[in-house]
Order: C-alpha cells, then structure tokens, then sequence
C-alpha cells in the first residue's frame, strides 16, 4: 500500500486570539490544548515530524502523550526546521536550538539552527522548501507507511493544493504516481495563502480519495 502523510496544523495558540500578538513563539491556548488532545487519527503513525515551534510541539505532545517521556520513543520523532511558517511576523520566530532543548528535553533538536536565524521570507523561497520537504517525504515513505506532519497554515500553502486548514485540522495525503505527476491538473493549483496560481510539484501530495471533500 502506497504512503500516506497526515498533515495537521496546530490548535490555538495565543496569536490566533490576540491578534498583533507582540512575542516570539506563542504557547496553545487552553482551548487549543483541549481541541489538540481530541485529534484522533484513524492510524497509529509510524513516524512523526513536528516543526520546532512550542505551538506545534505542544499540539504533537497532546495528540501523542507519549512524547511527554524522555528516551526513546516507541514512534521515531524528528524535528524539521522547514516545517516552520511561511510568514515573518514575530509569532512566527522561534526559540533558539539551546532553549527548546531546555523546554523539550526529550526531542533532538540538531537540525535546528543554533540561533532562530533563518532566512526572511518569501514565495520563492517558501515554494523551493516546500519541494524540499516533500521530496524528503518521498524518501522516507519507502520506509515509512504512516507519516504525521505537525505543522503551520502557512507553509501547508505551499506543500500542497486545497483551502486554508482550520486550527487543529488535518487531512491525509498520498504521492502521486509518475504519470499523475505530469497532469498540470494535478500538479497545478491556488496557494490558499498567496492565492496565487502555484506547481506544487515535481513532487506532488494529492489529498487521499476518501477524504476529497476536505479539497
């Protein structure tokens, strides 16, 4: 059976409620900690991927209270700093490499930039990490058959086609074979941030046939 990758972006985080919100990488709300404890997958992952953002750690502890635990986890996680927002404001600057490992023991935070000292951005660049990201999905789903992404509404806008995600939502994906790959169709749509015609290919993540109404 072919891959499938469930994105799911973050509950409510202060920012979403306090709009202009003045700080650096803001918390779940309460009401955001009570919707992400009630995300239920119909899989177990087998992998799980998170953006290292306290907002998205949060919401991937709260679905998995597992990853409350130090040592090995019995699902591999892997923090990826391209799983970060796609957007400059200043809810969107993480911590450094030195205090999430201080706030998160229990997760491995090498990929992460010593410093939150990544590019500004912008659509090019935003367009060239999402192919990024799912290129290594790609890789990993030869080993992988269930992979959880914890991520933000921003940079879902790039990864893949479809309207906006709401707080806590999530959808399954799978890779589109090499001759879907080739239909503009397919691989041609909005980005549901830019609202801009975008490829999001040559790697391509179709929304999984049961759950198309989601499109």
């Amino acid at each position: 059976m072919a891959a499938r990758v469930h994105i799911i972006r973050h509950g409510e985080a202060l920012h979403n409620v306090q709009r202009g919100y003045p700080h650096r990488d803001p918390p779940l709300t309460k009401a955001g900690n009570v919707s992400t404890k009630r995300i239920n997958l119909t899989i177990q992952p087998d992998l799980i991927l998170i953006s290292p953002m306290t907002r998205t750690i949060e919401t991937a502890i709260n679905m998995f209270p597992s990853l409350t635990e130090t040592g090995s986890f019995h699902v591999p996680v892997q923090i990826w700093p391209d799983l970060r927002e796609a957007n400059d404001a200043v809810c969107n600057k993480g911590l450094s490499r030195k205090e999430l490992a201080s706030n998160f023991p229990q997760f491995d935070f090498s990929e992460c930039n010593e410093e939150w000292d990544y590019p500004e951005h912008s659509t090019e660049a935003a367009i060239t990490r999402a192919e990024r990201v799912r290129r290594r999905l790609k890789g990993l789903s030869a080993t992988y058959s269930n992979i959880a992404i914890i991520t933000h509404r921003g940079i879902k806008a790039f990864l893949v086609k479809g309207k906006r995600f709401g707080l806590a939502e999530t959808r399954c994906y799978r890779f589109a074979t090499e001759e879907e790959a080739q239909n503009d169709n397919i691989r041609r749509g909005t980005n549901s941030d830019t609202l801009e015609e975008q490829d999001f290919g040559p790697t391509v993540l179709i929304l999984d046939q049961s759950q198309r109404k989601d499109a």
